[in-house]
């Protein structure tokens, strides 16, 4: 009777040893792809940014990872091509020369 009961706690200890493995794998995986989707956003917002400043000078048909769009007279519709694609509403101010973000958006397919 007593050798049944220490091998079930020898087997409770090692099923908690396999779960708590597997939950720190786990939360390597999820601290992983948390710190790459954070460096992929930071680069879409500097795309967005460079996008937002080919606007300023006038190049914004030649940029290749923005695409524009004009829905309203002096508002542009700036996003990304790649993903995680962001969408930006700016109101371009020709007068002074001034891009002011109204809106952001993730866009999800």
């Amino acid at each position: 009777m007593i050798i049944a009961w220490i091998l079930s706690i020898i087997f409770s200890f090692s099923a908690l040893i396999f779960y708590l493995e597997r939950m720190n794998a786990l939360e390597l995986v999820h601290l992983n792809t948390q710190a790459q989707t954070q460096e992929h956003f930071i680069q879409a917002e500097q795309i967005i940014l460079a996008c937002q400043s080919d606007l300023l000078l006038g190049a914004h048909l030649d940029h290749p990872d923005c695409d524009f769009d004009s829905p309203e007279k002096h508002h542009w519709l700036i996003s990304n091509l790649n993903k995680p694609q962001i969408e930006v509403l700016v109101f371009f101010d020709s007068e002074l020369d001034a891009v002011t973000r109204l809106n952001w958006r993730q866009v999800f397919d």
